[in-house]
């Protein structure tokens, strides 16, 4: 089994950090110990006749666990360690050793640290606190095969076997101390129909539970100056001066932290909360939400946005540790205050820097490198699924894209994270996976992801293993691979799940977990069929049927129900004139009364779905974008419009990252216009960062420019003749690129990636390759000629994200063709290179076209 015991890169300041993780040695071997036999116990649970009632608890549900897996009745009894399945605290057994493996050190680390090894008559489950005790206890059930996959009842795996013995020597504890995947606008509330008769936020607690995440301390480091503006009206109003002065006015909800009652009161907000709060560990002091600091001239002589915000709680800090040691002050990095301050903080200072929402000089890259340098105790804030920006639809957010979880949450923890955030949604159809190798990694980020999803795939589905494994891995984004969600796409994800039900078909487990993401393709189909409606009234009933739907599933948690009810419904209320969809009316919804979804309908719906989504036979090519030559050289293409068609400058806008390729026909020098900062508002981000890169994707030549509206002549030296790539990241400021007329520079899109382009898309050339019958793309965008090389009208597209086929005349094959001027979100050829220029001339393509 993979300890999480290995050594943290450790960062080394002046002062000793409050939170630094040290891990335990290996145990011996462990003997094997008889739990049961023939359904019958062999040994009881014994607990400490001083152990506490979370421990209690957590006996009752391990005995309850372990009679569904083997039929036996463990009792639950008062005694001392020498024998049986011993839990509890060091505390409670102090006899038992395991002192340095349950060693607490630097504070909290160590809290969560637990202990099991077993001998022929004890299995030893040893917490070093009440914290780790259910860890120990969860652990040992995983290792007899328990899984907890998602928070519904239906993804609990509980194998059944009479005969129980285990064999296991661990002593654990979490690389990242405090771990939380919470949902955006929380649980929905308890309303007394839960088909378990529970609710939806002891569901989420269990899912947590069981699967070890939980905290050695608690984060409080949010938006925290609004609350200490509404737990104090009456000082404010006597003294408005307190409030940020902005536009000449005393107002918003930022404060003057340069005021000396302001940071009194920063200090006593601190020491009030903490003797209403002793067992918390943390107090946010961290500013508004927003803009709107303040312009005093006290103010703005401390410096930055951050030098203000994280000047005001260093002042707290050190008045709080001189009678409160060990507590902190919570903070995130963020927005305005996204950069370090000019000074180090102090050492109970605690930051999250935030994974989005960053403004100023550095990106995001560059922060979590720099703010170590002046931060002794930090975590980072990611956000997994956002409803207004994902909705639940596939392929989803960062929730399901496994190589950001891993890269980013491995990184963390190797520049000294001891907390992890994630802004989520309880939205498993999606996410569902991402949300459970996320929790895996928080805990231990050296975890095989590979393993842990082929445990996922063979213990949730059986027999549909890998089916499932090719379902998910037909959406889940990957560094190279992006869906495109095609209603072709849609067909193979429902034909995986008809396959994988008949595969299943003599397991119950698997094929209830198979309904519930039948269900959220149901939801899927449903999103898809508003998306694309232009007509009102049928918009305002497939709205219906989305809100009816999600409100009838919601204890499946596929979709993230209080979301839906919170902006979902409360937008349709508005713009189908229904007050009564606000989630807020007290008036009854058309879809409270309905029952939960039978077995018939899912089978009807999934059937609908089957027929709606047919995938076509596409003939994807794969080519090779190393190496580029002029389109009128290669053998693929007549080309007799490459070379006489009249030059043109390509020029376009962007939002975000894009790449060129661009020819040096003698090793002359390349040439290129870049504007920077389009969006103004976004001018005060980190600077537009180039680079230029031969063929073998080697660095040849980086900059950057600053984000001022201006246009900036490049002028970028070569080594040899050749191809390059340029790649521009205008930190979402946008960008423009103009090149000379005529002159080699193709745009390079990348697969299953939105375009935010700045205005429309000028007329892009493309090659179609000789022997080409039939041209296929994805297109998502507006209406759409594809004109000839004449530039006669070949086809015209009004479809929407679907895989488009036009077939080729003979006689046009091997020629260049073009997209006339338009604006989209997603253009791929599926047999045709993706490379785009402004004119024929300026055409590169592969070295191999077939």
């Amino acid at each position: 089994m993979t300890k999480s015991l290995s050594l943290l890169l450790l960062l080394v300041l002046a002062a000793p950090a409050l939170i630094t993780p040290a891990f335990a040695a290996p145990l011996p071997d462990a003997a094997t110990a008889r739990l049961a036999a023939v359904g019958q116990a062999l040994l009881p649970i014994v607990i400490s006749p001083n152990a506490s009632a979370p421990t209690k608890a957590v006996a009752a549900e391990l005995a309850a666990y372990l009679e569904q897996i083997s039929g036996a009745k463990f009792a639950v009894t008062n005694g001392d360690a020498t024998r049986g399945i011993v839990l509890g605290t060091l505390a409670d057994f102090p006899q038992t050793g395991f002192q340095t493996e349950l060693a607490i050190r630097n504070t909290y680390d160590g809290r969560e640290a637990f202990v099991i090894y077993t001998t022929p008559e004890r299995v030893l489950l040893l917490g070093a606190t009440d914290f780790a005790v259910p860890h120990a206890a969860f652990t040992l059930l995983e290792h007899l095969g328990c899984r907890w996959f998602f928070p519904a009842k239906a993804w609990e795996v509980i194998p059944q076997r009479r005969d129980l013995t285990v064999s296991l020597a661990l002593a654990d504890r979490p690389k990242i101390l405090a771990r939380r995947i919470w949902y955006g606008y929380g649980p929905f509330p308890d309303d007394k129909q839960h088909p378990l008769g529970r609710s939806c936020a002891a569901d989420y607690t269990d899912w947590a539970r069981h699967n070890r995440m939980a905290a050695s301390f608690r984060v409080h480091a949010g938006h925290a100056y609004e609350a200490i503006i509404a737990s104090h009206k009456a000082l404010f109003a006597a003294h408005p001066e307190y409030l940020a002065l902005t536009k000449g006015k005393r107002q918003g909800q930022q404060l003057c932290v340069s005021n000396p009652g302001v940071r009194a009161l920063a200090v006593q907000w601190a020491l009030d909360y903490f003797a209403k709060n002793p067992d918390k560990e943390m107090v946010s002091l961290d500013c508004a939400d927003g803009d709107g600091h303040c312009e005093c001239e006290p103010c703005v002589k401390l410096g930055s946005i951050s030098n203000r915000v994280f000047g005001l709680a260093n002042h707290a800090a050190r008045e709080l540790a001189k009678t409160h040691p060990g507590k902190m002050i919570g903070l995130l990095a963020y927005n305005e205050h996204s950069e370090p301050p000019d000074f180090a903080l102090e050492p109970n200072v605690y930051v999250q820097l935030t994974m989005g929402f960053i403004r100023g000089r550095y990106t995001f890259d560059e922060l979590r490198e720099l703010w170590p340098q002046k931060c002794r105790s930090m975590g980072f804030y990611d956000y997994y699924s956002v409803w207004l920006w994902d909705f639940d639809k596939l392929p989803g957010g960062r929730g399901a894209n496994l190589p950001h979880i891993a890269e980013s949450i491995r990184k963390s923890a190797a520049l000294g994270a001891t907390s992890m955030d994630a802004e989520s949604g309880n939205n498993w159809g999606v996410h569902g996976l991402g949300y459970y190798v996320a929790n895996k990694l928080m805990w231990n980020p050296a975890a095989d992801v590979t393993a842990i999803t082929a445990d996922f795939y063979a213990h949730a589905f059986g027999p549909a293993a890998a089916v499932m494994r090719r379902y998910y891995e037909r959406w889940l984004p990957t560094a190279t691979y992006s869906p495109l969600v095609s209603r072709q796409f849609m067909g193979l994800l429902f034909r995986d799940l008809d396959e994988a039900a008949t595969l299943a078909r003599d397991r119950a487990d698997a094929l209830a977990r198979l309904d519930h993401l039948k269900h959220y393709l149901r939801y899927s189909h449903l999103r898809w069929l508003l998306d694309h409606e232009k007509d009102k009234a049928k918009q305002k009933a497939l709205t219906l049927d989305i809100l009816t739907f999600t409100y009838r599933t919601r204890y499946e948690y596929m979709n993230h129900w209080n979301a839906i009810q919170s902006t979902f419904a409360s937008d349709a209320a508005k713009k189908f004139a229904e007050p009564g969809w606000e989630r807020n009316n007290r008036e009854p919804k058309p879809w409270s009364g309905a029952g939960f979804v039978t077995a018939a309908e899912t089978e009807q719906w999934f059937r609908d779905g089957l027929a709606y989504f047919q995938p076509l036979e596409l003939h994807e090519k794969t080519y090779d974008y190393a190496k580029l030559i002029p389109a009128a050289t290669t053998t693929a293409t007549n080309a007799t419009n490459a070379a006489s068609a009249k030059p043109a400058a390509h020029s376009q806008s962007f939002q975000r990252v894009e790449r060129y390729a661009l020819r040096s026909t003698n090793g002359e020098p390349l040439e290129l216009d870049i504007t920077t900062g389009i969006i103004a508002w976004y001018r005060d981000r980190a600077a537009t960062r180039w680079t230029l890169q031969d063929e073998q994707r080697r660095p040849v030549v980086t900059g950057s420019l600053p984000l001022d509206g201006a246009i900036h002549k490049l002028t970028l030296p070569v080594p040899t003749a050749g191809v390059y790539i340029f790649e521009c990241d205008d930190s979402a400021a946008g960008w423009r690129i103009q090149g000379r007329p005529g002159a080699p520079l193709v745009w390079l899109p990348q697969r299953g990636r939105k375009v935010i382009s700045l205005g429309q898309m000028p007329e892009l050339f493309f090659l179609v390759p000789a022997g080409t019958k039939n041209l296929q793309f994805f297109y998502s965008g507006g209406p759409l000629k594809i004109l000839g090389p004449d530039r006669k009208l070949i086809a015209e597209v009004k479809t929407d994200d679907e895989v488009v086929t036009v077939p080729v005349p003979a006689e046009l094959a091997g020629q260049i063709w073009s997209f006339s001027p338009h604006a989209h979100h997603q253009l791929w050829l599926l047999n045709a290179p993706n490379c785009f220029a402004a004119s024929p001339p300026a055409l590169l393509v592969p070295v191999k076209v077939e």
